[in-house]
């Protein structure tokens, strides 16, 4: 007859190799609970709880969140635990492949910084054009969310188009950032993800709605989008500089992106800005007639 043997806190922890702070977190956040506790508030494991941790032990070398643990050990389940298991394969090979990128950009650095040179490299220049584009029907998702968030919100859009018998996808997917730049917040943003398309469509999160046509400034941002901060100050500048105001909402498309290839450095984004000639004021009119 087997018999199950019971550790105390500090046995546990020796043998398991985790600590007993770290323990008492666990059984706080409900992840590993000590087979009983007495009236003195001891803890103490059993041999289960040993297997259990050198599970935990291993989910998390894997990169697995505490939260996603949790779900697996308590779903106990051998096709969820197959399909995270999938999913967090797919994600190294993804995070090899950009870090492979990552690496490929710091090397040209490297062999580009001469003297003083700073790491980050000359300013750009960016062609601002200017022209009125028409409206179009998108099906849309808008949310108040981190902006990190939004690649994940067109994958769902695209997900909606391919299991609809009547969407299809008429051109590239965007962003309209509708917070103001005074009060914007990447981790707490109001975006409205689109893609055109043929047809109407609703739920309670996905639908689709025309989206206005206007007079917009443009500018093409070539590379990660760490630096594209750039380009939008040079549109803001040109703006200022031939009196024109901004009057809604800054759109972003995206013709090559993560869905296209893992190097940043090739994405291409187009800035999109409506915007309005200022109205001169009486009292520029009036010095002119002085």
């Amino acid at each position: 007859m087997k018999v199950n043997r019971i550790y105390t806190i500090g046995e546990f922890s020796k043998i398991s190799k985790v600590s007993s702070r770290m323990l008492r977190h666990y059984d706080k956040v409900g992840l590993l609970k000590p087979s009983y506790v007495d009236q003195n508030g001891y803890r103490y494991y059993s041999d289960e709880e040993m297997y259990n941790i050198s599970m935990i032990k291993q989910f998390r070398r894997y990169g697995f969140s505490l939260d996603e643990v949790k779900k697996i050990i308590s779903k106990n389940d051998v096709e969820y635990t197959k399909q995270m298991l999938q999913l967090k394969i797919d994600y190294l090979q993804h995070s090899t492949t950009e870090n492979h990128y990552l690496v490929v950009e710091l090397e040209k650095q490297i062999r580009g910084i001469t003297g003083e040179e700073k790491i980050v490299g000359a300013k750009r220049s960016y062609d601002v054009l200017t022209g009125h584009r028409g409206e179009f029907l998108a099906l849309c998702q808008r949310k108040r969310t981190k902006d990190v968030e939004i690649d994940q919100m067109i994958d769902e859009l695209y997900g909606v188009i391919a299991a609809s018998n009547d969407l299809v996808s008429l051109g590239t997917h965007m962003t309209i950032f509708h917070q103001s730049y005074s009060d914007y917040d990447p981790d707490k943003t109001d975006i409205e993800v689109c893609i055109p398309v043929n047809a109407e469509y609703k739920t309670d999160a996905f639908y689709t709605q025309l989206i206005e046509g206007g007079f917009y400034m443009s500018t093409i941002f070539y590379g990660s989008y760490d630096s594209i901060g750039n380009a939008y100050i040079t549109l803001i500048n040109w703006a200022k500089q031939n009196n024109y105001s901004i009057i809604g909402p800054t759109v972003e498309r995206y013709y090559r992106d993560i869905r296209v290839t893992n190097n940043h450095s090739e994405y291409i984004t187009e800035i999109c800005i409506p915007i309005a000639k200022q109205k001169q004021g009486v009292i520029d009119i009036l010095s002119k007639l002085i």
